[in-house]
């Protein structure tokens, strides 16, 4: 019995010992203050923020703004009018100054050609006077119903080569009557086109080769007092007809004949209604191209140099291509039927010694200063 006391007496102790030592254990864990965390290095968090989209924190940059286009220009439309039928000597060297034209202004400006659709020479000058038509084509003799300032040129047999009339227009006296047309008609010139040769005279069915055999026939003529004059000279009726009608008047006889250049022959067909031609050569001829000067100086500075510069380089191809197209001209005629005959020297001067005579004619009814034509004559 007592040393079954011992026994528990002993486990008795031990649990209370160790129930003790709990006790205390606790009461110092209750007693310890929670750990802080160092003030050095703050404690990380348990899980780091999500980083904000990168489009929160840099807003996207704005596509890049193109500026806009700019709206291209409509092209500046210049309307051409040729007197003759396309393909003629004329009408080519107006075709090839609207190709430069355009191609000088990359397309900014652009001629636009009509063949013998606005009215024919003095008309078309008129539209071009009035604005109604920009570009224009007429001849020196025809004009000299708007203007006086090719009255000398328009004076029978005053140069000696078709070429040096060509060359007389770069002169100071060519260049003042250039200025004088321009101021008189209202429009600014760009070039004057050559045929390749000057006045010659085509008969529907009598051959000329002298003076006496033009005696009585009525020839056509431009409507000025020197081609009333020159004619007369020679013993024959100048009938004045206007270039539109003058086919129709050799077709039906109201005229016996005509005088116009060789290369005019072809493209206007005339040689359906004449059947020979005399190689005379005895006027300066040319077809001048000219803009209308309100319409010229409302281009741009490059706009106007533009169409002076490609009128200068058709003017050098015009020249070439109607001397080429003159050369070939007597045996187009020819091998279409046609007789042409080349005057001797001494047939040649029968025609030309009515010179003083009409040039002291018209000198005083003109007002043509004969120092000044006999100055051109005598200088070639």
């Amino acid at each position: 019995m007592h040393g079954g006391f011992w026994i528990r007496s002993r486990v008795s102790v031990r649990l209370l010992a160790s129930m003790a030592f709990v006790g205390i254990v606790g009461l110092a864990a209750c007693a310890a203050p929670a750990q802080q965390p160092s003030a050095a290095q703050p404690a990380k968090p348990a899980a780091e923020p999500a980083k904000p989209a990168a489009s929160a924190a840099q807003p996207a940059k704005p596509a890049a703004q193109q500026p806009a286009a700019a709206a291209k220009p409509q092209p500046i439309t210049l309307n051409m009018g040729c007197s003759t039928p396309k393909g003629d000597v004329l009408c080519d060297a107006e075709d090839k100054f609207a190709e430069l034209v355009e191609k000088k202004t990359g397309g900014q400006v652009v001629v636009k050609q009509h063949y013998q659709a606005l009215g024919q020479t003095n008309q078309l000058t008129q539209a071009v006077q009035t604005g109604s038509v920009e570009i224009g084509d007429n001849s020196n003799g025809n004009l000299g119903r708007f203007t006086n300032a090719f009255f000398v040129y328009d004076l029978p047999f005053l140069f000696k080569t078709y070429d040096n009339m060509l060359k007389s227009w770069d002169t100071p006296l060519g260049k003042q009557s250039i200025e004088r047309f321009e101021k008189d008609v209202g429009v600014k010139m760009l070039f004057p086109i050559s045929y390749g040769g000057g006045r010659d005279v085509q008969t529907r069915s009598k051959p000329l080769k002298t003076p006496a055999d033009v005696k009585g026939l009525k020839i056509r003529v431009v409507s000025t007092p020197i081609d009333l004059a020159t004619f007369k000279a020679w013993g024959a009726n100048p009938t004045p007809v206007d270039w539109a009608q003058t086919y129709t008047a050799l077709q039906q006889g109201v005229v016996d004949g005509e005088q116009i250049p060789m290369t005019t022959m072809v493209g206007a067909k005339h040689y359906e209604v004449v059947k020979h031609s005399l190689r005379l050569d005895y006027q300066a001829i040319v077809q001048f191209l000219f803009i209308n000067g309100k319409k010229f100086e409302s281009l741009s500075p490059e706009h106007q140099k533009a169409l002076l510069e490609a009128a200068a380089e058709a003017k050098e191809w015009n020249r070439k291509d109607a001397a080429d197209k003159a050369q070939k001209t007597v045996k187009q005629l020819t091998d279409l039927g046609m007789t042409i005959y080349t005057p001797t020297p001494a047939e040649y001067q029968q025609w030309a010694v009515i010179r003083e005579k009409v040039w002291q004619e018209v000198a005083e009814q003109l007002k043509i200063d004969l120092n000044l034509a006999k100055q051109i004559y005598e200088s070639q």
